[in-house]
């Protein structure tokens, strides 16, 4: 009876501290977008110094364009002790980022939905 008593105790604290640490949805937004931003800059690596410049500029240009994409198309659920991202990918809707204890955690590659975006 006193292991069950301290489980409870535990679960319950574990559940306060994940409701106090639920992220925001715009910390959805902020890491999709960082995460598409960051896989399109990785495709143009091999690029020169003024290619470089230029990709610099337009990303961002680009980084705009992603955010705003991002949260037109994101759609995030609540769930008070966690909190969860959907998006239309493949043609059907999908989760694509969990948010606990302060933290979003991202379920696709980014480089997937550059295909979407594009």
């Amino acid at each position: 009876m006193k292991k069950l008593i301290k489980c409870l105790i535990v679960l319950v604290i574990l559940a306060g501290v994940m409701l106090f640490t639920c992220p925001e949805e715009e910390r959805h937004i902020e890491k999709m977008t960082q995460e598409i931003v960051k896989s399109s800059q990785e495709n143009n690596k091999d690029a020169g110094f003024l290619e470089s410049l230029g990709n610099a500029i337009a990303g961002t240009i680009s980084e705009a364009v992603v955010k705003v994409y991002v949260k037109s198309q994101l759609k995030v659920d609540n769930y008070y002790v966690l909190n969860v991202g959907k998006m239309y990918y493949d043609g059907e809707k999908r989760v694509v980022t969990i948010g606990a204890f302060n933290h979003v955690f991202c379920l696709v590659k980014a480089y997937d939905l550059l295909d979407e975006i594009e």
